[in-house]
């Protein structure tokens, strides 16, 4: 119709090269540039690839920065041999003109404070200027989500070695009103209302009421977050919560929870993070079956836990929310005796790991260990336990593996366990857009260790390796993420509790 016209691109992708000789070539006083090289994140031998040349270039930067060089240039030279193949590359540093950051104007910021924005600033006021620390400033603002926009311009200041850093941000909405209706395998159907501010009067505060009522649990949350406490890098934060829960199918009880927590949380670097709490629970068990184990008909009754714990974690994922790339790994342990009726400690330690084997590819490897052991010969009861199963353990039920006893088949928890899980995602033969992947995966724990001084109970506890292998489609939908799993145990004990198929789905508007 000669309205339409087609472009075809073809590209030749080449000969790979691998790296050659690698140099550093530095302009600077008094300077060994040989400390910079353990910073380069290429080998001599492997093959070329430029994007691990710009990290190289960032990571030296940052370096020289800290060691009071803040006015360089790395510009990466490149020779190419075309007969062997290879590239040599000098990393040439020389300085530039000096120049100081005169000022930092923030525009658009209707409600959003200006010390909300300027603190997520590398860079202040009279600092040396650094292209770097600039970048990093931009993502921490972008990070807020705060705004639906964020444009940093340098500009020429009053004098030629002073810059203004302009800010122009544009605000969203950051409150929250969600209705939910849902079902999941472990609480059946679902209904829940969420209200959250994550900008409280424009200071920056995150303040959440929320409310789940479920077949199997009913649940409702305060929280009030101060991400800056003091006006430090330092977050401070509250929450109250009452939480019902019912165990017959597992365990033959109800259980009911009212408690809250103070906590603390601080950097330890750009990448590890330490939290602290403290937190105080009535644990209630209550409405145990006439059939039920004795070992839990010992416990019905009241129990309050005192309780204070921290975790250390490390972060550098790509993205909290789907992660295609990075390791997460977190160190929990918490200390139960400030007062109370508890007494115990206990330890958490674990990591997940995401590489991206072909976009949208992606390897996910999760190993956790935990231990939780009573103290001044106190038994660790039954809500204090760990129990493993559902979400954590595919192809067997909540609480399907681990001590159980004997005459009721109650699962009665552990207080060791290992779990971990080999997973690969990708693409079903669908547009990328919509959001839909495969995933095959085999999952592997055992959980163990029983406190009990009865004498009648007759536990069975086997500290066997449990496994199940299994494939699911996960969905991205406008409605909400929706995953459907198929899993079977092909390592298991007799009296452990199968389950093949796992379905998840939530909804908001």
């Amino acid at each position: 119709n000669r309205d339409h016209f087609f472009l075809t691109f073809t590209i030749e992708e080449g000969k790979r090269y691998r790296v050659g000789k690698i140099n550093i070539a530095a302009d600077l006083q008094d300077f060994d540039p040989e400390v910079l090289r353990e910073h380069i994140t290429l080998q001599e031998g492997e093959w070329y690839d430029y994007s691990e040349v710009n990290i190289s270039v960032d990571k030296m930067t940052d370096v020289l920065g800290d060691l009071q060089f803040a006015f360089v240039n790395i510009r990466p030279d490149i020779e190419r041999n075309r007969e062997e193949r290879t590239v040599d590359l000098t990393f040439e540093i020389k300085e530039t003109p000096r120049a100081y950051v005169e000022r930092i104007d923030i525009k658009g910021n209707v409600r959003t404070l200006d010390r909300v924005v300027r603190r997520e600033f590398e860079l202040l006021e009279g600092d040396p200027y650094n292209r770097t620390k600039l970048s990093e400033s931009e993502r921490n603002v972008n990070n807020l989500g705060f705004f639906e926009g964020v444009k940093i311009t340098p500009k020429t200041g009053s004098a030629p070695d002073k810059t203004v850093i302009d800010v122009e941000v544009s605000e969203r909405s950051t409150g929250e009103l969600s209705v939910g209706t849902g079902f999941s395998t472990t609480d059946g159907p679902l209904l829940d209302l969420r209200i959250k501010e994550r900008n409280f009067l424009g200071k920056g505060q995150s303040v959440g009421f929320s409310t789940t009522v479920a077949g199997e649990r009913t649940q409702f949350d305060f929280s009030f977050t101060e991400p800056y406490f003091l006006d430090r890098d330092f977050s401070a934060g509250i929450d109250a919560f009452y939480i019902t829960r019912d165990f017959q199918d597992e365990s033959s009880f109800d259980q009911r929870q009212t408690g809250g927590s103070l906590r603390f949380g601080y950097p330890l670097s750009e990448k590890w993070r330490q939290n602290v709490r403290y937190r105080i629970v009535k644990n209630e068990i209550t409405d145990v079956d006439s059939d039920a184990s004795l070992f839990i008909a010992q416990q019905e009754g009241n129990r309050v836990t005192s309780a204070i714990s921290q975790r250390v974690t490390y972060d550098d994922r790509d993205s909290r929310v789907f992660p295609t790339n990075g390791m997460h790994a977190w160190f929990d342990t918490e200390f139960a005796g400030l007062g109370g009726d508890a007494e115990y400690i206990s330890g958490r330690l674990g990591a997940s790991y995401y590489y991206p084997l072909a976009e949208p590819r992606t390897f996910h490897l999760m190993g956790e260990v935990a231990a939780i052991e009573g103290l001044f010969d106190n038994e660790v009861v039954i809500n204090e336990r760990f129990f493993i199963g559902g979400a954590n353990l595919r192809g067997f039920e909540d609480s399907g593996i681990g001590p159980r006893d004997a005459a009721t088949d109650d699962a009665i928890g552990g207080n060791y366990y290992a779990r971990g899980t080999v997973e690969v995602s990708f693409p079903v033969f669908l547009p990328p857009e919509l959001g839909v992947l495969g995933h095959v995966f085999n999952d592997i724990g055992t959980l163990t260790g029983v406190d009990d001084d009865s004498s009648t109970a007759i536990i069975r506890d086997d500290a066997t390796i449990r496994a199940s292998a299994g494939v699911g489609v996960s969905w991205r939908s406008p409605l909400g993420p929706i995953r459907v799993d198929f899993s079977a145990p092909y390592l298991k004990e007799s009296y452990d509790r199968d389950e093949v198929f796992r379905f998840n789905f939530g909804t908001r508007f």
